[in-house]
């Protein structure tokens, strides 16, 4: 099937139309969806009231009275590429760009972007360390060195003094990390390393195309939240990159998107040959991309216990970005999120 939504408790959260030939039209004052399954035309009715985000992942055609219908219902619209990458967000002209968190923002010293790029940094490098537990534990592993050269790592991290001793540790800590990985993901995938553009094997492909995914989440939350998300504390902006909306998904990559990866891989359900490699970059098929998305959203939907209360993993990345304003502003100190 070429469109899928995630029902969750009777309400819509995400509409993802991923194949070709898919349409996304208004209908009154109800979203229309229409694809070919076989020789059979689908029609489905959704109400914007009732989703949080829509993704355009495919070659799909979207009419400008669906998207004027999405923008008046404050409803998220992203496009994301094949390559993969997130290339286009929809947002309505009239809406806050100014704001006086957004001035915080740019004024924040050195000390405080250092405070909270710390943090972040740390509680990444504890959720890195916690997969490579997890995995070691159900899979009968031994990582003992990855792990106790990662943690000295996290020890340089919680008194770097600058943003490249921080930059420089977190690097050696995914070099070591995804070496680890290397150990428990086939050797007819072709990983060797994590390489970002584009990817060249099967697993750099579905991790790219997975940290769009939450990537296009993260920006929408600390959107939500008042934040500029250009505007980063690590990361530095460059070719109009949002640099905030990076730093804050370094919490979140372990959790979600590493896991669903090393999930799909183990169990069997994405093979080699479901992939193409040309000559740039490794593709994944229509069907796999069909099938990713759809457990990439399971995954976020799933309950984790957070300020004492069940709540999804989507509603942990919308915290957290309320947490970061908060710190901007300088109500708090900045906590980060620590999968457990």
């Amino acid at each position: 099937m070429s469109f899928s939504i995630r029902m969750i408790e009777r309400r819509l959260r995400n509409v993802v139309i991923s194949a070709h030939g898919c349409s996304l039209r208004r209908e009154g004052d109800m979203l229309r969806v229409v694809w070919v399954d076989g020789d059979e035309e689908r029609v489905v009715r959704v109400s914007p009231h009732e989703v949080e985000q829509v993704i355009v992942a495919g070659e799909a055609s979207v009419s400008t009275g669906a998207i004027r219908l999405l923008v008046e219902n404050s409803t998220d619209l992203v496009f994301v590429s094949h390559r993969p990458s997130f290339f286009a967000r929809v947002v309505r002209s009239d809406s806050n760009m100014i704001t006086e968190l957004w001035r915080r923002q740019i004024a924040m010293g050195l000390e405080e972007r250092m405070a909270i790029a710390r943090e972040i940094l740390l509680c990444a490098t504890y959720n890195k360390l916690r997969m490579l537990q997890s995995i070691a534990k159900n899979r009968d592993v031994d990582f003992h060195d990855e792990i106790e050269h990662i943690t000295s790592r996290k020890e340089q991290l919680a008194v770097a003094e600058s943003t490249e001793e921080l930059m420089g540790a977190e690097g050696e800590v995914a070099r070591v990390y995804f070496g680890a990985l290397r150990r428990v993901i086939p050797s007819e995938m072709g990983f060797e390393r994590r390489e970002k553009h584009p990817p060249h094997d099967p697993v750099n492909s579905l991790l790219s195309y997975g940290y769009t995914v939450l990537h296009s989440r993260v920006e929408w939350a600390l959107m939500l939240a008042g934040l500029n998300p250009y505007e980063g504390v690590l990361h530095v902006a460059y070719r109009n990159r949002p640099a905030l909306s990076f730093d804050l998904m370094e919490e979140f990559r372990q959790p979600i998107v590493d896991r669903v990866v090393l999930t799909l891989i183990a169990r069997g359900s994405v093979r080699v040959e479901d992939f193409d490699r040309g000559p740039e970059m490794c593709y994944m098929s229509e069907n796999v991309k069909r099938m990713y998305l759809d457990a990439l959203y399971t995954r976020m939907e799933q309950r984790y216990m957070y300020g004492g209360k069940r709540v999804e993993l989507l509603d942990v990345i919308h915290g957290q970005a309320r947490k970061l304003a908060s710190a901007i502003r300088g109500d708090c100190e900045y906590r980060g999120f620590k999968w457990r």
